[in-house]
């Protein structure tokens, strides 16, 4: 069988579900398609990108919308493509989107928005807060010492620190659950 790397579950992204009028319906396919994630049905879904703010499962949901819904998970029809699926990703692991629209979309044309911090990374710089060294996070993580230095070089990088103790400081301002795009 001739299968593509997009074929595999694995390789091909988050699966989304569109639930949207008609006339919007596609466009929000076609979003979804762009970013790299695959289109499924609604029991098959990780999460749900819909144009309405009434509730239709048990699903996180992304709500995109010209006008602010006030709810959380909502962002601007005109919000980027990397906004889009960073919402996405954002939102399938259990975080909480909000959308500041034109403000905060003028800002990131300007600036580099913040890295988001994978689980593991969270938990390296758990390790790193309590004191540990390199060899004890390995140790308590069950990962090579080479994995830890490469977790700790990635944190950073994605908080633009130099040390353990910016790291940790910086780090704690990453705690909240709730991500402003």
């Amino acid at each position: 069988m001739n299968a593509t790397v997009r074929d595999h579950p694995a390789m091909s992204g988050l699966a989304v579900a569109v639930i949207a009028t008609e006339h919007r319906a596609t466009g929000l396919r076609e979003r979804v398609l762009r970013t790299g994630h695959r289109l499924v049905e609604v029991e098959d879904a990780q999460l749900i990108v819909t144009d309405d703010a009434t509730p239709i499962s048990d699903k996180p949901i992304l709500l995109l919308g010209s006008h602010d819904s006030g709810s959380a998970n909502w962002l601007h029809d005109e919000c980027t493509t990397e906004q889009f699926d960073a919402a996405l990703r954002a939102i399938a692991v259990g975080l909480t989107v909000r959308s500041n629209a034109g403000r905060l979309f003028d800002a990131l044309a300007e600036h580099d928005p913040p890295a988001l911090l994978t689980p593991r990374e969270f938990e390296v710089l758990d390790a790193i807060s309590a004191g540990h060294g390199n060899k004890a996070i390995a140790r308590d993580l069950g990962i090579s010492l080479h994995t830890v230095k490469f977790h700790i070089e990635s944190l950073f990088r994605k908080l633009g620190v130099r040390t353990r103790a910016e790291a940790v400081a910086r780090g704690f301002d990453r705690r909240r659950e709730t991500i402003e795009l």
